[in-house]
């Protein structure tokens, strides 16, 4: 249970100042306070005293019978949603008698008792680590969207509209008491490791940010396997000289979409990309190093081509090597049709439809998917996203 107001109100200016305008059609004020809340990360009854019953392979033997153990869950008894305060400041507007429409908005978001796994003092619960409300996180962006009607007549419409975000999220706090020693919490599981990891959570940086080696290369622009700069200038090249470098959350989000109707036929396009996002290539990690390709049952083992470049000997997981721009434009859609107009004793209107979905994308991105849905950016896709072809007919009575 919680509590979470909200309020907003609106002035529409256009009403009190250029009600007269033909330039200007629309213009309105808007803004916005909301607390929400959101329970996901919280177990079932992850905050009660629970006891899990042994099973048949862990059970003591007192005489000639086995009994089972009852051992006690770790748990917090203090668990609650996390809550997000929005601030929004808004502006609508349109202009030619609405052919040209849109909307800025302003926001910040911070969200506090953020749900989290974090480490256990030993000794002060019954698990190494648990899910409990930890932390805080600012939000801060603005998006811009417009949408436009170039051409409207008779015979042609075309309608064409574009979307603009920027986002920037920061960690403000990982502990409920502070500590200097404090270095963060490792997150980001990779493949290929028992126990690996490649990212971290630190105050003052993006969540999941990745925690790498910075890598040393040749002449010739080749990573030299297993060397790595001295961060720290103390000699020795170890877990201290890992630092923080790059984030798999875009810094910006942008959409396209048009739609061209001449006549009877028409032809729409959409398209959206990310910029200033990086993934983390983990099959690239895994599957690039000599040692993979010459399996252990003697046979030659599925490896990345990436391997072509590096002549990695045995696999080197913390190289930022690995981190690799994911900025992309992908058209996500192609569609044509085209309007019969009335059939069957015109009762009903036929209509052909084709599309093209996942068209292509536009990448640097040495992986299969710069697009990886997953929030911390460990990339493991080892199959591309299918192209779909289609091609319908629909009546309409």
């Amino acid at each position: 249970m919680g509590y979470f107001p909200a309020l907003a109100a609106a002035w529409k200016i256009r009403q009190e100042f250029f009600e007269s305008s033909n330039l200007l059609s629309d213009l309105k004020l808007r803004i916005g306070y909301g607390v929400t809340g959101q329970q996901d990360g919280i177990g079932y009854y992850s905050y009660l005293t629970r006891y899990t019953r042994s099973n048949n392979s862990a059970q003591y033997m007192f005489g000639s019978t086995y009994y089972s153990f009852l051992r006690p869950e770790g748990y917090d008894a203090s668990l609650k949603w996390e809550t997000t305060t929005t601030a929004n400041l808004g502006l609508d507007f349109g202009f030619l008698n609405n052919r040209i429409t849109g909307s800025f908005d302003y926001y910040k978001k911070k969200t506090k008792d953020l749900l989290s796994e974090v480490p256990v003092a030993p000794g002060a619960n019954f698990v190494n680590k648990i899910t409990t409300n930890v932390g805080s996180l600012n939000n801060e962006g603005f998006e811009l969207v417009i949408n436009t009607v170039p051409v409207k007549s008779r015979d042609v419409t075309w309608d064409l509209g574009f979307n603009f975000t920027y986002n920037k999220t920061t960690i403000t706090n990982l502990l409920k008491q502070q500590d200097p020693a404090f270095k963060g919490i490792d997150v980001s599981g990779i493949a290929g490791g028992t126990g690996n990891t490649i990212g971290k959570h630190r105050v003052d940086y993006a969540p999941y940010s990745y925690f790498v080696y910075k890598q040393v290369y040749d002449v010739n622009g080749k990573p030299i396997e297993g060397l790595y700069e001295d961060l720290n200038r103390d000699g020795i090249v170890d877990a201290k000289d890992r630092y923080l470098y790059k984030k798999p959350a875009p810094d910006y989000l942008i959409g396209f979409s048009t739609q061209v109707q001449i006549r009877s036929f028409s032809l729409g396009v959409t398209a959206h990309g990310m910029i200033g996002n990086y993934l983390y290539n983990n099959f690239g990690a895994d599957r690039s190093s000599l040692s993979t390709i010459k399996d252990q049952n003697v046979y030659i083992a599925n490896a990345s081509k990436d391997y072509l470049e590096t002549n990695f000997k045995t696999r080197q997981f913390f190289t930022d090597y690995y981190i690799d721009n994911a900025s992309f434009l992908r058209i996500d859609n192609i569609n044509l049709g085209y309007n019969f107009g009335k059939v069957l004793n015109r009762t009903s209107s036929l209509r052909a439809n084709a599309s093209i979905q996942n068209v292509g994308v536009i990448t640097k991105y040495k992986g299969l998917d710069p697009e990886n849905s997953s929030d911390s950016g460990v990339d493991n896709n080892i199959y591309p996203r299918p192209r779909i072809y289609s091609l319908g007919f629909s009546l309409d009575f």
